[in-house]
């Protein structure tokens, strides 16, 4: 079979500008959602019923490092060809904890190969339209101390942004705890500017993912802040900064602990429900940082009914 594109384009509720989904790509056929046609078509048909018009798209075992093979290239051209004829942009997807001091080896191991795929396209529709990054050194500070690895990242993403010149929008996903307007994250010294790590994300990203993993928009008397709460520290600051810059509110899905953390074992027409109000409290203006939700991940909310 082919791939066909979608006949009508993803429409993101709420009226938000985008739907946003993260699409990882596992080690086996079976977990690899752009394997065959069929896998291909059912992606673009659930980004299609759920108002998806943003992914991000997991490139590591097709692009990265010596994983390339003209077959596996093909099979990414004919997806963002299909992707982008359905209304979606597709960014690639790549990440580890340790990549913050790891600037060279990213640079020629997915960078040169990002820029190096989108170039051999002949069609932009086959071109990836950005890159999100998902580094997350906060897992272990004791072994990826906040003190280097935000400066090794913040100079990661700007490296990136200067090859791209323009070409590719550069973003990264981020513990929601990195910005608060409380105080309790400490602040860093980067570029000569004091501040929590989320500030300085804001500061060289073209877009930012919190991770406001809640299954719940408001507070709440049984397991406290929702993902309103949570996001509203970095919609302060983004708001204030004036530039050409957005914000995607992440939700989880998948099964993790602990449960109120994501929104797995729910259906979908309660996390929109839940949507819907993040997205009443945030897109207040045209202009708007806000740019809509992020969902983790295809996986986690197919599963839901």
């Amino acid at each position: 079979m082919a791939v066909t594109p979608l006949t009508n384009r993803p429409v993101p509720q709420n009226s938000n500008e985008s739907r946003a989904m993260f699409v990882w790509v596992g080690a086996t056929a079976a977990l690899d959602p752009l394997d065959t046609d069929a896998d291909q078509q059912a992606l673009l048909n659930f980004c299609g019923t759920n108002g998806v018009n943003v992914l991000f798209l997991d490139i590591w075992r097709y692009l990265g490092g010596a994983n390339w093979t003209n077959a596996k290239r093909d099979r990414l051209k004919l997806f963002n060809d299909a992707a982008h004829r359905s209304g979606i942009k597709v960014h690639a997807l790549c990440g580890d904890l340790g990549w913050g001091t790891l600037q060279q080896w990213v640079m020629k191991n997915i960078m040169n190969p990002i820029m190096a795929y989108n170039a051999m396209c002949t069609k932009t529709s086959e071109q990836f339209d950005g890159i999100c990054l998902d580094v997350e050194y906060w897992q272990d500070e004791v072994a990826y101390p906040a003190a280097t690895h935000l400066p090794g990242l913040c100079d990661l993403i700007k490296a990136m942004r200067q090859q791209a010149d323009g070409s590719l929008s550069v973003g990264c996903f981020a513990g929601f705890f990195l910005k608060d307007n409380s105080g309790a994250r400490a602040l860093l010294t980067y570029n000569g500017k004091l501040a929590q790590d989320g500030e300085h994300l804001m500061d060289v990203c073209d877009f930012v993912i919190p991770g406001t993993y809640r299954d719940h928009a408001a507070d709440n008397g049984t397991d406290g802040v929702g993902q309103i709460t949570l996001f509203q520290p970095w919609y302060d600051y983004a708001s204030t900064e004036g530039k050409n810059f957005g914000l995607y509110c992440g939700s989880e899905t998948i099964n993790i602990t602990p449960t109120y953390i994501t929104y797995f074992g729910g259906t979908k027409a309660a996390m929109e429900a839940e949507h819907t109000l993040v997205s009443n409290a945030f897109k207040v203006e045209t202009n708007s940082v806000f740019l809509g939700q992020a969902i983790h991940s295809y996986d986690g909310w197919k599963a839901m009914s």
